[in-house]
């Protein structure tokens, strides 16, 4: 018996050592440390390689804020709807700044008409001023007009040379000429 065992742990530790030389476990499949026994080897190293570097780099970010200052874990759900939240919150306070803008516009536009028209009402009390003041002056250019003419002296009539009533209208031209002188 002891012959039979002796034979037996020979034979397994001719198997480990095969194994752990070809890179085989104890049931004698093929076992690649730290890689996976997929085909594409050449492509997943250099892939597993870039997502270890991105995972210790986000893990070496993460430690570097102390804990106290690190944001508590969400759930996808509950971010999504405190995000929700705070765009409509960005929007609503979006609609009252245009709406607070849209009211200063119109107050504008209010003040600038009222101004207008509180522009155009004294133009027009000027421009009739102007009109009652012109038509004032021209009463008194007529009133002293017709006073200074009052002031003048009479002025005779002309004496018009007519025949006398008994004459004749007929006359003869010398009597024509002796009028005219």
């Amino acid at each position: 018996m002891k012959t039979g065992q002796a034979a037996l742990v020979a034979v397994v530790r001719l198997a480990d050592g095969f194994n752990d030389i070809h890179g085989r476990d104890v049931g004698g499949t093929r076992v690649v440390s730290g890689e996976s026994c997929s085909v594409s080897n050449g492509k997943e190293a250099p892939r597993r390689a870039r997502r270890t570097d991105q995972v210790s780099l986000s893990r070496a970010l993460r430690l570097s804020v102390p804990a106290e200052a690190r944001p508590a874990p969400v759930n996808r759900r509950d971010w999504l709807r405190q995000r929700k939240e705070e765009l409509q919150a960005a929007r609503a306070a979006a609609r009252q700044r245009r709406n607070l803008l849209r009211a200063e516009i119109m107050s504008a536009a209010q003040d600038i008409a009222r101004e207008e028209r509180s522009a155009a009402r004294l133009e027009a009390e000027r421009l009739k001023a102007e009109a009652r003041s012109a038509r004032t002056y021209a009463r008194e250019d007529e009133r002293a007009a017709a006073k200074f003419e009052r002031g003048q002296p009479k002025r005779p009539a002309a004496k018009t040379k007519t025949l006398t009533k008994e004459k004749s209208k007929l006359v003869s031209y010398a009597e024509l000429l002796r009028l005219r002188k």
